[in-house]
């Protein structure tokens, strides 16, 4: 089967916007600036910090390009190529379907995770969160169809084939591939490989609740990360200085224009509960993604169990609680990240 062409979807909307003082024109001096676009249901935006103008707004341009384009390859339906809505059109067929290279990458890391969590997390539970209306507390659904939607979320039920160089995809009849708690992090992983191509070494990364913080930062020390306040308390939950690391937020209420998900344990159908938020930070925003929501799942317990075999090893924060009340806190590595305290934000 021929690999499969793709067209890249042009950018609706565009912000550009300077930090600082604008320079005379054709200078070379790096100025910073952020810029912005629609992608995930939220806005994606950058910041660049360390090349001249012209060159600093092209390569945030195409990184954002980069972003909004996974935002269509990795969304649940749609017919491009190759890509997640395809493959899910797809299940129940006999024949592979060829992916484009980033949503083979995404689906192996993701099918990787669900096999670490013992199926409590993957890319299968697009069934699962159409059945919860995207992980919203409401009507539950029928016991039936959600033992069906907890065995089609399965991790075998989805067969990855590597070739030369193209991956192929075969998914079960019944399955529903939806990247919940991944695809976010990947998107910035992609960007930021994009930015690091330009030259960027010094620039700041964000959708919703996943951030990415390169190089120093502002001032040399790295890129400053203010958690917003969460159920139960009127401070923010922290602040924490990224250097090359990134950090997600899995909280049952919206995070930096995240809608909010109730994560649901894709062996039991049903959504946790217990868990106000959980914030985790490692280098890669995917894994940072993927770990908050698992440890989300998986509550504080479960979650400390499966953090000792990683590396590099992350620091986690969790909340616990029902929201309503002051939550309890609990750590892993959280004290070993840098912190501000009462330094002047930038």
């Amino acid at each position: 089967m021929p690999k499969p062409t793709h067209s890249l979807v042009t950018l609706p909307f565009l912000a550009l916007t300077l930090i600082g003082g604008a320079l005379a024109a054709g200078t070379t001096v790096a100025e910073p600036i952020r810029l912005s676009a629609p992608a995930f249901g939220t806005q994606a935006e950058i910041e660049v910090r360390d090349l001249p103008r012209e060159a600093a707004e092209a390569a945030a341009r195409n990184a954002l390009e980069e972003i909004f384009d996974l935002s269509h390859l990795l969304a649940s339906s749609g017919a491009m190529p190759g890509s997640v809505g395809a493959l899910n059109a797809a299940a129940g067929q006999d024949e592979s379907l060829v992916l484009e290279a980033r949503v083979g990458d995404l689906l192996r890391r993701g099918l990787q995770y669900c096999l670490w969590t013992d199926g409590a997390h993957g890319p299968l539970g697009g069934e699962l969160y159409r059945l919860w209306n995207g992980g919203f507390e409401g009507e539950v659904p029928h016991p039936t169809d959600l033992r069906t939607a907890v065995i089609n979320a399965d991790c075998g039920r989805l067969t990855l084939t590597f070739g030369e160089p193209e991956i192929s995809g075969r998914l079960r009849a019944g399955s529903q591939v939806d990247a919940v708690g991944m695809k976010r992090g990947f998107a910035l992983d992609q960007a930021t490989q994009v930015l690091k191509q330009a030259g960027v070494t010094n620039a700041w990364l964000e959708i919703g609740g996943v951030w990415r913080g390169i190089g120093g930062g502002p001032e040399g020390e790295g890129w400053l990360a203010h958690l917003p306040p969460i159920p139960g308390t009127k401070e923010p939950m922290d602040r924490v200085w990224l250097r090359d690391q990134s950090l997600a937020i899995a909280s049952i209420e919206p995070v930096g224009g995240q809608p909010s998900i109730r994560y649901i344990d894709q062996r039991t159908g049903v959504p946790t509960r217990g868990v106000v938020a959980v914030v985790a930070v490692t280098e890669l925003a995917m894994d940072a993604e993927a770990l908050a929501a698992t440890l989300f799942i998986e509550g504080m317990r479960g979650g400390q169990m499966r953090l000792g075999a990683l590396n590099p090893r992350p620091s986690v924060l969790w909340l616990l609680g029902q929201g309503k009340g002051t939550p309890l806190q609990s750590t892993y590595r959280w004290s070993e990240l840098p912190r501000e305290r009462h330094r002047r934000r930038y």
